[in-house]
Protein backbone atom coordinates (compact mmCIF):
# COMPACT_ATOMS: atom_id res chain seq x y z
CA UNK A 1 0.00 0.00 0.00
CA UNK A 2 1.56 3.15 -1.06
CA UNK A 3 1.43 6.36 1.05
CA UNK A 4 -1.36 8.26 -0.46
CA UNK A 5 -3.47 5.55 0.08
CA UNK A 6 -2.35 5.10 3.57
CA UNK A 7 -2.93 9.04 4.04
CA UNK A 8 -6.61 8.34 2.59
CA UNK A 9 -7.22 5.91 4.54
CA UNK A 10 -6.03 7.35 7.96
CA UNK A 11 -8.13 10.85 7.29
CA UNK A 12 -11.50 8.63 6.59
CA UNK A 13 -10.84 7.38 10.12
CA UNK A 14 -10.00 10.40 11.69
CA UNK A 15 -13.02 11.96 9.83
CA UNK A 16 -15.61 8.86 11.43
CA UNK A 17 -13.85 9.21 14.97
CA UNK A 18 -14.50 13.39 15.12
CA UNK A 19 -18.39 12.82 14.02
CA UNK A 20 -18.91 10.36 16.33
CA UNK A 21 -17.91 13.45 18.82
CA UNK A 22 -16.97 12.63 22.17
CA UNK A 23 -12.91 12.04 23.18
CA UNK A 24 -12.57 9.50 20.57
CA UNK A 25 -10.24 11.10 18.51
CA UNK A 26 -8.17 12.85 20.88
CA UNK A 27 -7.77 9.19 23.19
CA UNK A 28 -6.60 7.66 19.99
CA UNK A 29 -3.93 10.46 19.35
CA UNK A 30 -2.84 9.80 22.81
CA UNK A 31 -2.58 6.04 22.54
CA UNK A 32 -0.80 6.52 18.98
CA UNK A 33 1.74 9.14 20.10
CA UNK A 34 2.28 7.70 23.73
CA UNK A 35 1.87 11.18 25.30
CA UNK A 36 -0.35 12.32 28.78
CA UNK A 37 -2.95 14.11 27.10
CA UNK A 38 -4.10 15.54 23.39
CA UNK A 39 -6.43 18.31 23.07
CA UNK A 40 -8.06 19.47 19.57
CA UNK A 41 -9.20 22.92 19.18
CA UNK A 42 -10.89 24.72 16.22
CA UNK A 43 -9.93 28.12 15.74
CA UNK A 44 -12.55 30.91 14.24
CA UNK A 45 -12.26 34.56 13.79
CA UNK A 46 -9.91 34.77 16.73
CA UNK A 47 -12.06 32.80 19.47
CA UNK A 48 -11.67 28.67 19.84
CA UNK A 49 -13.52 25.66 20.93
CA UNK A 50 -11.99 22.27 21.18
CA UNK A 51 -13.11 19.41 19.16
CA UNK A 52 -12.14 17.31 21.46
CA UNK A 53 -10.32 16.77 25.01
CA UNK A 54 -8.43 13.31 25.62
CA UNK A 55 -9.25 13.74 29.68
CA UNK A 56 -10.48 16.26 31.95
CA UNK A 57 -6.80 17.84 32.47
CA UNK A 58 -6.23 18.60 29.23
CA UNK A 59 -9.70 20.01 29.74
CA UNK A 60 -8.60 22.41 32.34
CA UNK A 61 -5.72 23.70 30.57
CA UNK A 62 -7.82 24.13 27.22
CA UNK A 63 -10.42 26.03 29.39
CA UNK A 64 -8.07 28.07 31.01
CA UNK A 65 -6.71 29.07 27.23
CA UNK A 66 -9.91 29.85 25.68
CA UNK A 67 -10.83 31.71 28.72
CA UNK A 68 -7.77 34.37 29.03
CA UNK A 69 -6.47 34.19 25.45
CA UNK A 70 -3.18 33.32 26.07
CA UNK A 71 -0.84 30.02 26.18
CA UNK A 72 0.84 27.71 24.19
CA UNK A 73 -2.19 26.99 22.03
CA UNK A 74 -3.10 30.35 21.62
CA UNK A 75 0.65 30.91 20.72
CA UNK A 76 0.76 28.49 17.94
CA UNK A 77 -2.34 29.67 16.76
CA UNK A 78 -1.25 33.56 16.56
CA UNK A 79 2.46 32.88 15.04
CA UNK A 80 1.49 29.55 13.13
CA UNK A 81 4.47 28.32 14.32
CA UNK A 82 4.70 25.17 16.31
CA UNK A 83 5.12 25.85 20.38
CA UNK A 84 7.19 23.43 21.93
CA UNK A 85 8.00 23.26 25.50
CA UNK A 86 9.65 20.55 27.09
CA UNK A 87 9.93 22.34 30.87
CA UNK A 88 8.25 24.62 32.68
CA UNK A 89 11.37 26.81 33.14
CA UNK A 90 11.26 30.88 33.59
CA UNK A 91 10.64 31.84 30.84
CA UNK A 92 7.70 29.82 30.16
CA UNK A 93 6.37 31.01 33.21
CA UNK A 94 6.94 34.62 32.24
CA UNK A 95 5.01 34.25 29.10
CA UNK A 96 2.26 32.42 30.48
CA UNK A 97 2.10 32.44 33.95
CA UNK A 98 -1.22 30.98 35.16
CA UNK A 99 -1.00 28.29 32.27
CA UNK A 100 2.24 27.37 33.92
CA UNK A 101 0.51 27.61 37.66
CA UNK A 102 -2.10 25.10 36.67
CA UNK A 103 0.35 22.79 34.78
CA UNK A 104 2.25 22.20 37.78
CA UNK A 105 -0.89 21.72 39.78
CA UNK A 106 -2.35 19.34 37.56
CA UNK A 107 1.27 17.33 37.29
CA UNK A 108 1.70 18.44 33.54
CA UNK A 109 5.73 18.52 32.53
CA UNK A 110 5.50 19.81 29.48
CA UNK A 111 3.50 21.23 26.39
CA UNK A 112 3.68 21.17 22.37
CA UNK A 113 1.26 22.81 20.49
CA UNK A 114 1.19 22.57 16.36
CA UNK A 115 -1.28 24.20 14.69
CA UNK A 116 -3.28 22.81 12.03
CA UNK A 117 -2.29 24.96 8.70
CA UNK A 118 -2.88 24.05 5.30
CA UNK A 119 -1.63 26.48 2.17
CA UNK A 120 -1.36 29.48 4.59
CA UNK A 121 -4.76 29.45 6.55
CA UNK A 122 -4.45 28.21 10.36
CA UNK A 123 -7.77 26.12 11.02
CA UNK A 124 -6.59 25.13 14.54
CA UNK A 125 -4.22 23.79 17.09
CA UNK A 126 -3.24 19.99 17.97
CA UNK A 127 -1.60 20.31 21.67
CA UNK A 128 0.07 17.63 23.29
CA UNK A 129 0.81 17.57 26.96
CA UNK A 130 3.47 15.03 28.78
CA UNK A 131 3.15 14.56 32.60
CA UNK A 132 7.40 14.50 32.75
CA UNK A 133 9.66 17.27 31.31
CA UNK A 134 11.31 16.50 28.17
CA UNK A 135 11.06 16.93 24.77
CA UNK A 136 9.28 14.68 22.21
CA UNK A 137 11.02 11.36 21.33
CA UNK A 138 12.16 11.19 17.25
CA UNK A 139 9.50 8.62 16.44
CA UNK A 140 7.02 11.11 18.53
CA UNK A 141 8.06 13.69 16.49
CA UNK A 142 7.53 11.53 13.34
CA UNK A 143 4.28 10.37 14.17
CA UNK A 144 2.90 13.75 15.43
CA UNK A 145 4.11 15.62 12.05
CA UNK A 146 1.83 12.73 10.15
CA UNK A 147 -0.75 13.08 12.57
CA UNK A 148 -1.24 17.10 12.39
CA UNK A 149 -1.94 16.57 8.76
CA UNK A 150 -4.26 13.69 9.05
CA UNK A 151 -6.25 15.76 11.80
CA UNK A 152 -5.90 18.80 9.15
CA UNK A 153 -6.96 17.35 6.33
CA UNK A 154 -9.89 15.37 8.29
CA UNK A 155 -11.26 18.31 10.21
CA UNK A 156 -11.40 20.03 5.95
CA UNK A 157 -12.85 16.88 5.02
CA UNK A 158 -15.69 17.06 7.19
CA UNK A 159 -17.22 20.67 7.21
CA UNK A 160 -16.43 20.04 2.97
CA UNK A 161 -18.92 17.22 3.29
CA UNK A 162 -21.41 19.12 5.02
CA UNK A 163 -24.69 20.70 3.41
CA UNK A 164 -24.09 23.94 2.94
CA UNK A 165 -24.83 26.50 5.15
CA UNK A 166 -24.47 23.92 7.98
CA UNK A 167 -21.59 22.65 10.12
CA UNK A 168 -20.61 18.95 9.93
CA UNK A 169 -21.25 16.44 12.47
CA UNK A 170 -18.28 17.02 15.28
CA UNK A 171 -17.82 20.44 14.85
CA UNK A 172 -21.26 22.20 15.53
CA UNK A 173 -20.42 21.59 18.83
CA UNK A 174 -17.09 24.12 18.48
CA UNK A 175 -19.70 26.57 18.06
CA UNK A 176 -21.89 25.52 20.60
CA UNK A 177 -19.35 25.79 23.18
CA UNK A 178 -18.21 28.99 22.46
CA UNK A 179 -21.49 30.91 22.00
CA UNK A 180 -22.63 29.54 25.23
CA UNK A 181 -19.61 30.91 27.15
CA UNK A 182 -19.98 33.93 25.33
CA UNK A 183 -23.02 34.43 26.15
CA UNK A 184 -22.87 33.43 29.95
CA UNK A 185 -20.24 36.02 30.03
CA UNK A 186 -22.48 38.73 28.74
CA UNK A 187 -25.10 37.89 31.15
CA UNK A 188 -22.70 38.27 33.97
CA UNK A 189 -21.34 41.24 32.17
CA UNK A 190 -24.73 42.97 32.76
CA UNK A 191 -25.68 41.60 36.18
CA UNK A 192 -22.27 43.24 37.96
CA UNK A 193 -21.76 46.15 35.43
CA UNK A 194 -18.82 44.78 34.28
CA UNK A 195 -16.81 44.22 30.98
CA UNK A 196 -17.06 41.14 29.28
CA UNK A 197 -13.47 40.32 29.40
CA UNK A 198 -13.81 40.66 33.34
CA UNK A 199 -16.54 38.21 33.41
CA UNK A 200 -14.94 35.83 31.30
CA UNK A 201 -12.36 35.31 33.81
CA UNK A 202 -15.17 35.45 36.84
CA UNK A 203 -16.38 32.35 34.90
CA UNK A 204 -13.07 30.41 34.72
CA UNK A 205 -11.86 31.58 38.35
CA UNK A 206 -15.29 30.17 39.47
CA UNK A 207 -15.06 27.21 37.58
CA UNK A 208 -11.49 26.62 39.09
CA UNK A 209 -12.40 27.31 42.34
CA UNK A 210 -15.22 24.42 41.72
CA UNK A 211 -14.05 22.11 40.20
CA UNK A 212 -16.11 22.28 37.25
CA UNK A 213 -15.07 22.66 33.10
CA UNK A 214 -16.00 26.07 32.02
CA UNK A 215 -18.56 24.92 30.09
CA UNK A 216 -20.81 23.60 32.60
CA UNK A 217 -20.54 26.96 34.67
CA UNK A 218 -21.67 28.46 31.66
CA UNK A 219 -24.92 26.59 31.33
CA UNK A 220 -25.42 26.81 34.83
CA UNK A 221 -25.26 30.79 34.29
CA UNK A 222 -27.21 30.48 30.93
CA UNK A 223 -29.96 28.22 32.86
CA UNK A 224 -30.05 30.48 35.60
CA UNK A 225 -29.47 27.88 37.61
CA UNK A 226 -26.32 29.73 38.85
CA UNK A 227 -25.47 33.88 39.65
CA UNK A 228 -21.96 34.95 40.35
CA UNK A 229 -22.00 37.24 43.14
CA UNK A 230 -20.35 40.83 43.08
CA UNK A 231 -17.93 40.45 45.54
CA UNK A 232 -16.24 43.75 44.52
CA UNK A 233 -15.37 46.03 47.77
CA UNK A 234 -16.54 49.42 46.77
CA UNK A 235 -14.90 52.26 48.37
CA UNK A 236 -17.02 53.59 51.09
CA UNK A 237 -19.42 50.54 50.90
CA UNK A 238 -20.50 49.88 54.68
CA UNK A 239 -19.40 53.42 55.51
CA UNK A 240 -21.86 56.37 56.73
CA UNK A 241 -21.59 58.84 54.40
Amino acid sequence: MNADVSRKIAVAFAQQVAAARGRGLCSTCVTLLGVGGVGITIMAGGQAGPMCMSSPMVEALEDLQFTTGVGPCREAYRSRLPIETPEFGSQAAARWPTFVDLAHTLGVGAVFAYPLSIRGTCIGVLSLYQFVSGALSPSQNEDRAVLVEVVTEAVLGLQAAAPAGTLAPGLEEVVAYRSEIHQAAGMVAIQLHIPVAEALLRIRAHSFADGRPVAVIAADIVGRRLRLADDRHHLGEGEEE
